[in-house]
């Protein structure tokens, strides 16, 4: 008994090195290429096929770096661009976001599944992905199960995005500032965003966070709404702290004057972060949740995104 302990736990200590080397190999390739997509496929093959995540706490590390990457590329955009850029895209994200909810409540209708997962999926494409979805779930008094499943979902169609959309920029011969603009639109969370759009080009990185930024924002009233509806508690009404961050950021760039050495670095930092987080990340998908997914949920969950995602592009295009 005690030899079949003994190996069990071998083989767990193996498995843990095998996956933190593996981890390592894509953390580095990703920032070789500074592509964030590396990093991302990396985390979530080591957890689907080596089944354990050799990170602990590794979805507050990604959090965390991801939001440090927000901030830092504020340095790198000034007050004058960040106003510009709010204010050219503040009444298209409007549209957006209550198109989408709109559209989601219809299609609904159509895809009769858990509506408590059908309401998480079209907040969490209409606003902020996983942020959306793990705000409103206490509010709805959602369980733990359909927090993972949609938010799982969402996941998915941000690697299908991080693969695809920089491709379809191309081929369309997008600008930078288009695909930016649309990335942020399109694209369910704020890691994804931002990798899509780095993979693109800086300047459409730059247009990306701080159109997605202002996306965020809705999240608030809808908030409040959906605690009003549910009357699960109280909606916290709070902006969050990395979001007022990045503005202070952006405004300091514009009163202090930054040498060009030290912008590249600054950009330079908060791409490597992003690659960490994005590893992270990948690595908080686990092959339980895959298979609880309902098929209702994964038709409104895609087609929703399928029907909004070239809406937005036209919506961009349109500007």
């Amino acid at each position: 008994m005690s030899s079949a302990n003994s190996d069990s736990h071998q083989n767990t200590r193996t498995a843990f090195f095998i996956a933190r080397c593996a981890l390592g190999i894509a953390l580095l390739v990703g920032l070789y290429f500074q592509n964030p997509a590396f990093a991302l496929l990396g985390g979530l093959m080591i957890r689907l096929l080596v089944g354990i995540n050799p990170v602990k706490n590794s979805g507050e590390l990604g959090r965390i770096c991801l939001q440090s990457a927000v901030v830092l590329l504020g340095f790198t955009l000034g007050l004058d661009r960040l106003v510009s850029v709010s204010a050219d895209y503040g009444w298209i994200v409007a549209i957006y976001t209550m198109g989408t909810l709109l559209l989601g409540g219809l299609l609904a209708l159509v895809v009769r599944g858990d509506t408590s997962e059908q309401t998480l999926l079209a907040s969490g494409t209409a606003i902020c992905g996983g942020t959306a979805i793990a705000s409103l779930a206490p509010l709805m008094g959602a369980k733990p199960h359909q927090l993972a499943v949609t938010t799982a979902l969402v996941f998915l169609l941000n690697i299908v995005a991080l693969l695809t959309f920089p491709a379809i920029g191309h081929s369309l011969g997008l600008s930078q500032e288009t695909f930016g603009a649309w990335v942020a639109l399109a694209i369910h969370d704020t890691s994804s965003v931002i990798a899509t759009a780095t993979i693109y080009g800086d300047e459409a990185a730059v247009v990306a966070t701080t159109v997605k930024l202002g996306r965020t924002l809705w999240l608030i009233p809808l908030a409040f709404a959906v605690s009003l509806i549910y009357r699960q508690g109280e909606a916290k009404l709070r902006v969050p702290a990395f979001v007022i961050l990045f503005i202070a950021a952006a405004l300091s760039s514009s009163i202090i004057n930054i040498e060009p050495n030290l912008s590249s670095g600054i950009a330079l930092v908060s791409k490597g972060l992003l690659v960490f987080a994005l590893g992270m990340i990948g690595l908080e998908i686990n092959r339980e949740t895959l298979r609880n997914m309902s098929l209702r949920s994964i038709i409104f969950g895609v087609g929703l995104w399928l029907l909004v995602a070239p809406a937005a592009l036209v919506l961009v295009w349109w500007v």
